[in-house]
């Protein structure tokens, strides 16, 4: 059996995805900072950084709303009191579909990206995975295909 595989986007590395980088947040910003901040991005997952490195993620879509519901006040309560500490992320050298994978997986609209030693390289979009992968596709099937 022969199929179109995109060999190029698959084995693509992350690093060559990332589209743009954002501020870092702190353990010690307030839940409606980071709330503000997932919804100017579009996101439902940020990470959390001290001293550069990932040390957890807010990965509720509203995380002032969820603090609000159990009686916190979204505007003193940290980040560092709601943050999920089992992070989902990518190496920077991880490839741009097991990446996607993890995204789909886990219904995730970004991904942290960090380097070997956990530092925060970037937040990787999943939108933008797919739309590099169907491009690659369609760039690969014009040029010919790769038989199974």
């Amino acid at each position: 059996m022969s199929e179109n595989i995109p060999a190029k986007p698959f084995l693509e590395k992350i690093e060559d995805a990332i589209a743009e980088k954002h501020d870092l947040l702190q353990p010690g910003d307030s839940v409606q900072t980071v709330s503000d901040e997932m919804v100017a991005l579009g996101t439902n997952i940020l990470p959390v950084s001290e001293g550069g490195r990932l040390v957890g993620l807010a990965d509720v879509p509203n995380p002032g709303l969820d603090a609000s519901s159990y009686g916190h006040d979204p505007k003193t309560t940290r980040i560092s009191e709601t943050m999920n500490r089992d992070i989902v992320f990518c190496y920077e050298d991880d490839d741009c579909a097991g990446a996607l994978r993890k995204m789909e997986e886990r219904k995730l609209s970004h991904l942290p990206v960090v380097d070997r030693e956990m530092r925060i390289v970037a937040l990787v979009a999943c939108e933008d995975l797919r739309a590099r992968i169907r491009k690659a596709t369609a760039d690969h099937t014009e040029v010919g295909t790769v038989g199974v």
